[in-house]
């Protein structure tokens, strides 16, 4: 989560940065920076969202217990798979 927020600042600092300066405005470069502030605005809406929904799913108690449980299933299935007679958990694999 802390990566996310760093990396959004960054981001964010980048496109101020570069709206800010109007040097770049009416030269050649203009049509490239332009494309390179919607491509960051374009990342930055990402991350942001990527962000919000890894934020709801860990406040969700139920939605952590369900991931947990469906993890623990399909470990279990994989396990059982691989096991020769088919029988893991009850007798434990070895």
């Amino acid at each position: 989560m802390d990566d996310f927020a760093k990396h959004a600042d960054e981001l964010q600092r980048h496109i101020d940065r570069l709206e800010n300066d109007i040097n770049w405005q009416g030269t050649p470069f203009q049509q490239r920076t332009e494309v390179v502030v919607n491509q960051a605005k374009h990342e930055l809406a990402k991350v942001k969202s990527t962000s919000y929904s890894f934020t709801v799913q860990l406040l969700d108690p139920e939605h952590v217990f369900r991931s947990m449980a469906f993890t623990t299933f399909v470990s279990t299935w994989i396990v059982r798979f691989v096991d020769p007679r088919k029988k893991h958990p009850n007798p434990l694999i070895e």
